[in-house]
């Protein structure tokens, strides 16, 4: 089958590319003029030039495609950002959705942040949680939120889509460190503070496996998160495990969020006030869903840490 990946360069990108040639695809991505694409090429992967504000590239780029993975997008959450993460997240889904051929299949990668945080760390939440109004307010969340809810809204309409909602990701590939810079900052003694809450934190390859088996037989108009329930770690258990694994042992002191957030500007603990805001809940949610009916499933957390730090040590 002939696939398009947008963000094929990216984290996830980088990992699910292989799975599609490995299975026999024909792999095709849509990449930005200013992006080294000799990886992807030396893979043998057709590349068309464009970004997701290229109608014509993304129209070039989806032509005779059965299948669609939409996995670019923009990471931010800063306030200042939300026009750029709405250019990007909701109005290039747009563009995506218009790019495509009658009878393709579409694989929308959204993120469990616009499912939302959970309200007690040992209530995970699912597929059906009512998005918290207060995360409306995160500006990354909520433009993931409106992305995927174009998706869900052309699926009610007939199109052939799913959406995955992928948690925290960690692993292998994260050339850009777009994740998993604090590991790389609790390895080399820059993180020195933590707030209360946690994520969900996942193998990109697990995730990227998960995707193959969405486009195979996911539900259309269905969501489905693809987390760790053994990866639901509050910070500073996180750390510990890192530690364990390293040998690296650090002592991270927990910040109030009130303070954590203030304080911001003036610690040395790598972020801002609006990722201060962003982290200061329970991000943990549950695969049952996908575990049942796609066969999903993760490798150890142990194994997935120790190739997440291999780069940094």
């Amino acid at each position: 089958m002939q696939a398009l990946v947008t963000g094929a360069t990216g984290f996830l990108g980088r990992n699910l590319v292989p799975l599609l040639l490995g299975q026999g695809d024909e792999v095709r991505a849509l990449v930005r003029r200013e992006t080294d694409d000799a990886e992807l090429r030396g893979l043998g992967v057709e590349v068309v030039r464009g970004d997701l504000g290229d109608v014509e590239a993304l129209r070039a780029a989806a032509r005779g495609c059965g299948v669609v993975y939409h996995s670019a997008g923009l990471v931010s959450h800063e306030r200042k950002d939300l026009a750029r993460l709405r250019s990007a997240n909701v109005e290039g889904t747009r563009n995506v959705l218009g790019a495509l051929e009658p009878g393709a299949r579409l694989v929308h990668v959204s993120s469990y942040s616009a499912v939302g945080w959970a309200p007690r760390p040992d209530g995970p939440v699912d597929e059906t949680a009512a998005f918290p109004r207060e995360a409306a307010k995160l500006p990354y969340a909520a433009t993931k939120r409106e992305s995927e809810q174009l998706v869900l809204d052309a699926a009610a309409g007939g199109l052939d889509a799913v959406v995955a909602n992928p948690g925290f990701l960690i692993g292998p590939g994260d050339v850009y460190e777009i994740s998993t810079w604090p590991v790389k900052r609790y390895l080399d003694g820059s993180l020195r503070y933590h707030v209360r809450g946690g994520l969900s934190f996942v193998d990109a390859r697990d995730v990227a496996a998960g995707l193959v088996e969405l486009a195979a037989r996911g539900r259309a108009g269905e969501r489905y998160i693809l987390a760790s329930d053994v990866g639901n770690l509050s910070y500073g258990a996180f750390f510990r495990r890192v530690g364990e694994v390293t040998g690296v042992r650090r002592v991270l002191l927990l910040q109030p969020r009130r303070l954590a957030v203030a304080a911001a500007p003036y610690v040395p603990w790598s972020v801002t006030r609006d990722e201060a805001r962003a982290a200061s809940h329970w991000w943990f949610a549950t695969s049952a869903k996908a575990e049942a009916e796609l066969g999903y499933r993760t490798r150890p957390l142990e194994e997935t840490i120790a190739e997440t730090v291999a780069r940094y040590l």
